[in-house]
């Protein structure tokens, strides 16, 4: 594992039979993602006719009940096969956003919530499943970082085509259009994934485990820390505007620039940086991106000290620093929380994970309004002591021998027609 020079060699572009369907696919997903994810609360609002305080509300209850559920699809992952789940899972978001056009109550609001929170925890717990099965031997990493890269990319599309929604129509009329596009979207990749085939982990050989995925040392302490470092990276999408604007008062721009930074070095660096680290430790380029975070978290916990024609440089070069250890660290995980998971059972802890990454989107929200209505400058000191803490502690695992035995663990493809 500790080759240095062994992932500078061969092509940084994902290869194998299906990969072009499979990143379309994940494009297309992404391009309704960003159409709608900037406006959701403005969208629900306006089709229907519920207050902002009771959208809210109505979201953080409906992503806690859609958590249990989460454990139940990663089951039908298994038996089923990932082309059911995906397929289903896209045309149930599509069928909820068209329904959401017609819905004036909360009861009936939170209900199609609920479904759409599953439907989409359905996908991310079948796109790693799916790429374990079906990507060539050692391309893994790859082609889950290619679904990094269309994700960024197309949310960036998306958030372009939503401005044109609006152009379209005015006022309702326009969120009526951007939730009928962000159906179509949804149709568009269940047609994609027809043609890749479905992959049934629990065909596999392997014996089963007890499927008790909190009780599985290495695999936990990895779900743990992709928990914390979603936290962190949550936390700041959604602090960071409100405290450069709202508390230093730097200009809106300033926001707009910082996230455009992100978003290219995502799609630029991802495939690259992917290519670079490959068969190094996985457990030490965890700890580097974890730490690499602290270079904007300790730059937002400074700026109020700085005056704005020092800060924004600074600000500029911490979310480079940022966004290079997001890109080792969350890469590095995905992998590691497939290759983990037991081979009859991957559908079932990617799931665990979801339940974990909801947990996460839950606590976000309390945590950030607690501390900018607080401590403002308190909030990026404790992210940044998350990820420096984060960082230690992989070190010391990695201290031990077993805590490095990373193979991959395939899974079994079915034919097409599956």
């Amino acid at each position: 594992m500790s080759n240095a020079g062994k992932g500078s060699r061969g092509p940084t572009l994902p290869r194998g039979e299906g990969v072009g369907w499979f990143g379309t696919a994940a494009l297309v997903n992404a391009v309704g993602t960003g159409f709608f994810y900037p406006y959701q609360l403005l969208f629900f609002v306006a089709v229907t006719e519920l207050s902002l305080t009771t959208v809210g509300a109505g979201l953080t209850v409906a992503t806690l009940i859609a958590l249990p559920a989460v454990l139940l699809v990663g089951r039908w992952v298994d038996e089923w096969g990932t082309k059911t789940v995906l397929i289903g899972a896209a045309l149930l978001r599509a069928a909820v956003f068209v329904a959401y056009l017609f819905v004036h109550n909360v009861v009936a609001f939170v209900a199609l919530a609920v479904v759409a929170a599953v439907a989409q925890r359905a996908e991310q717990v079948s796109v790693p499943v799916l790429a374990s099965g079906i990507a060539p031997e050692g391309e893994v990493g790859r082609w889950l970082a290619l679904t990094r890269v269309t994700l960024n990319a197309g949310m960036g599309f998306g958030g372009l085509l939503a401005g044109l929604a609006f152009v379209a129509g005015d006022g309702r009329s326009g969120f009526v259009t951007m939730g009928l596009l962000n159906a179509l979207s949804f149709a568009v990749a269940a047609l994609l994934y027809l043609p890749l085939p479905s992959v049934r982990p629990s065909r596999a050989k392997a014996p089963l485990s007890g499927g008790r995925p909190w009780r599985r040392g290495m695999f936990r302490w990895m779900a743990l820390a992709n928990f914390l470092l979603i936290t962190v990276i949550v936390a700041t999408e959604a602090g960071l505007p409100v405290y450069l604007i709202e508390e230093l008062g730097t200009p809106s721009w300033t926001v707009g620039v910082l996230f455009a930074v992100n978003t290219v070095l995502m799609v630029v660096l991802q495939l690259p940086v992917t290519g670079r680290v490959e068969g190094r430790s996985p457990l030490r380029v965890v700890a580097v991106g974890s730490v690499l975070h602290a270079g904007l978290l300790a730059v937002l916990g400074l700026a109020g000290a700085l005056p704005f024609g020092a800060l924004l440089p600074l600000l500029i070069a911490g979310m480079a620093v940022y966004t290079l250890g997001e890109i080792l660290a969350t890469q590095t995980l995905a992998v590691l929380l497939v290759k983990l998971a037991p081979e009859r059972e991957l559908g079932y802890y990617q799931a665990f994970n979801q339940v974990l990454v909801g947990l996460a989107l839950a606590v976000v929200p309390l945590l950030v309004t607690f501390f900018l209505t607080h401590a403002p400058a308190g909030l990026w000191w404790l992210l940044t002591g998350a990820t420096v803490a984060l960082g230690l502690a992989m070190l010391a695992l990695r201290r031990d021998p077993a805590a490095e035995a990373t193979a991959p663990v395939p899974a079994t493809a079915s034919g097409p027609g599956d």
